[in-house]
């Protein structure tokens, strides 16, 4: 398999006075994304796929696993859902990681590290990954047991799956 392409978001000014045929024609989007972006003079590139900027020497498996651990043990470790999706959700934050490696050194800046953004990434990849992986499998049996393991503590309702033990 050859080289993922990159896939870059970037903001497209339109020029004043095109009619919604011409951003249709000229930038290849929909009726309604043209109408939408000669409203607004502008439209963002990429906008539903996901984003992949790789750049391979800033990728270090060594820091970025443990970091991924981190932040499963900072933001998940209380979720018995999150604790059963363990190694998928480490991949999940490092698959991210590495998708994001040249995006996340040219975003540092003083105010925030590479470190601090990485966190992040990972943060926001494990959480999406948690809450599509909930999404999908909402009305399975076994997602009931999943979610309500029997565990000495405090019991809180749930709305979506009754009693839940935290």
């Amino acid at each position: 398999m050859g080289p993922v392409p990159e896939i870059r978001r970037e903001k497209v000014f339109l020029q004043p006075g095109m009619s919604t045929a011409e951003v249709m024609k000229m930038y290849g989007l929909s009726s309604r994304q043209a109408y939408a972006a000669r409203i607004k003079g502008f439209f963002v590139k990429n906008y539903s796929k996901k984003q992949i900027v790789i750049d391979r020497e800033n990728f270090n498996s060594a820091v970025v696993y443990p970091l991924a651990k981190k932040v499963f043990g900072k933001n998940f470790k209380r979720n018995p859902l999150a604790q059963s999706l363990y190694d998928d959700m480490i991949q999940e934050g490092v698959t991210r990681l590495f998708e994001l490696s040249g995006k996340v050194k040219e975003r540092a800046n003083g105010k925030y590290n590479e470190n601090y953004c990485n966190f992040w990434v990972a943060h926001n990849a494990m959480l999406a990954f948690l809450k599509s992986w909930e999404k999908q499998n909402k009305w399975c049996l076994s997602f009931e047991e999943l979610a309500n393991p029997l565990r000495e503590g405090k019991r809180l309702y749930s709305p979506d799956f009754g009693w839940m033990y935290v």
